[in-house]
């Protein structure tokens, strides 16, 4: 989402720009270089009125308080850098404490068995480089998770210039919900979708009379992977709620499909839990669901005062 404000917000800058070039190359179309040589080389380069130069686009108008093109791409290279920097301080973070991280990692087979010492009897590698590929995952994907509230920020810092005060409006508080949006539904995977899971099968298991043996790296590669996926998940209220402000969706609209994303909500969850079980499908469909009704309840109330600013400027006027 905040890639693409960017990108519009890019373009648009550079409109005028290409406009330039454009009007140009109409009045000054290429010439032969014979008639280039003669006497019309002189009167076009004397003359005051008719001179055009090319590398004034490129250059900052200090009446609009603009970036040139190469400046825009020096701070897109600089917000790439440290984007990538914040990446690598996280994933080093995560590295030096991995042995935490990964007791942590274990919270949801820990309330499933009900003691730490099953677990360790329990989560076995059968691979000579599992561990390897665990320790990988977790810490880039730790990384990511630690960097991106600094991302967050550097895009926006980035794209600000671009936009509208409306749109600007918008951004901050956006990138502030992406974030607690995105640590909530890591939250509720981590903390209720998981160990729900979990103790189902380890339970549907013992009254068959099997024994649960999971391989370390299958299990924190589900726990990590579904965690994100779901923090993910978290963001469509958010993209809802700013199509709704930018005036792209209506709540009417919202309403009338309700049943329509009750059902697709319910197909995605069925792929998105790791067991299909009886409790994690309708959990998941639930808090999803829930999500997309606190959308429309937050973009009715964005059309309520959209439409008293409009009638109090349509008094003002009258």
């Amino acid at each position: 989402m905040i890639y693409l404000f960017g990108a519009f917000s890019v373009l648009r800058l550079h409109y005028g720009l290409i406009q330039k070039y454009v009007i140009a190359m109409t009045e000054y179309p290429n010439s032969d270089e014979d008639d280039f040589s003669n006497s019309g080389e002189d009167e076009f380069s004397n003359s005051d009125e008719g001179e055009f130069n090319w590398d004034d686009g490129l250059e900052s108008d200090p009446e609009e308080h603009g970036m040139s093109f190469l400046e825009h791409l020096e701070e897109f290279r600089w917000t790439v850098g440290r984007s990538i920097l914040a990446f690598l301080l996280g994933v080093v973070i995560v590295g030096c404490l991995m042995p935490y991280v990964g007791a942590f990692l274990q919270m949801p087979l820990i309330e499933a068995y009900g003691s730490a010492e099953l677990v360790g009897e329990k989560l076995i590698t059968y691979k000579p480089m599992g561990v390897f590929s665990v320790f990988i995952q977790i810490a880039l994907l730790g990384g990511l998770v630690l960097s991106m509230p600094f991302v967050l920020f550097f895009m926006a810092c980035f794209i600000a210039p671009g936009l509208t005060d409306r749109e600007r409006k918008v951004v901050r508080p956006a990138c502030f919900a992406a974030f607690v949006l995105f640590l909530s539904g890591v939250a509720v995977a981590f903390y209720g979708i998981l160990p729900l899971t979990l103790a189902f099968s380890v339970k549907f298991n013992q009254v068959m009379g099997f024994q649960v043996l999971l391989a370390a790296s299958e299990y924190y590669s589900m726990v990590v992977w579904f965690s994100l996926a779901t923090g993910a998940i978290f963001q469509f209220p958010l993209i809802i709620v700013i199509l709704i402000f930018i005036q792209v969706l209506a709540v009417e609209k919202l309403k009338a499909i309700r049943r329509a994303v009750f059902v697709g909500t319910m197909i995605f969850a069925a792929l998105l839990t790791p067991g299909g079980d009886f409790l994690s499908l309708p959990l998941t469909t639930g808090i999803l669901y829930g999500l997309y009704e606190l959308a429309i309840l937050v973009g009715s109330h964005i059309e309520k005062k959209r439409r008293a600013a409009e009638l109090a400027e349509l008094d003002a006027k009258e």
